[in-house]
């Protein structure tokens, strides 16, 4: 059965690997069947098995834990969410750095973002508009008076406190 399975794909290349040299890589790689116009992206996880005393390499085996889609499927999901899902970051810097970022202008998405804390952490403190960068910070966050600091948590735990 398994000269069948690979008698029907047409090509494979590995194009990606996440946990490499692990005991159970996960393995991106474009095949293409012969019985399909389109190419497919495999991802899969593998297992390791030692290497025995004729091989120097430890082998790797396709389990059945992955799945596989279009090529074309897994290019739209990753060009819409792989730079940085939306749901994950505070809406002010969706609105301020997102464009710049799809429009691939990075150092300015990075800037803008950077302004847009800043500027909340300002108006959250109500300091004025001369404190700035460390500075600023230092004070929203300082263990002892900062009005940002979680004092829940042990003084010498808070990222306020200068190691």
């Amino acid at each position: 059965m398994k000269d069948e399975i690979e008698a029907k794909i047409e090509f494979q290349k590995v194009i990606g690997e996440a946990n490499p040299g692990g005991y159970q890589p996960v393995r991106f790689t474009r095949v293409k069947y012969k019985a399909s116009s389109t190419a497919h992206i495999d991802i899969r996880q593998f297992q390791r098995a030692p290497a025995d005393e004729d091989d120097e390499e430890d082998k790797y085996y396709p389990t059945k834990k992955g799945f596989r889609f279009p090529e074309r499927e897994f290019r739209r999901v990753v060009e819409k969410y792989a730079l940085m899902p939306e749901t994950y970051v505070h809406p002010l810097i969706v609105e301020k750095s997102f464009s710049l970022l799809n429009n691939q202008e990075f150092e300015s998405a990075v800037l803008q973002a950077f302004k847009a804390i800043e500027t909340s952490i300002r108006k959250k403190i109500n300091a004025p508009s001369e404190l700035f960068g460390t500075r600023l910070i230092r004070r929203a966050y300082n263990p002892d008076t900062g009005s940002l600091t979680n004092y829940a948590i042990p003084k010498s735990e808070n990222p306020g406190v200068k190691p």
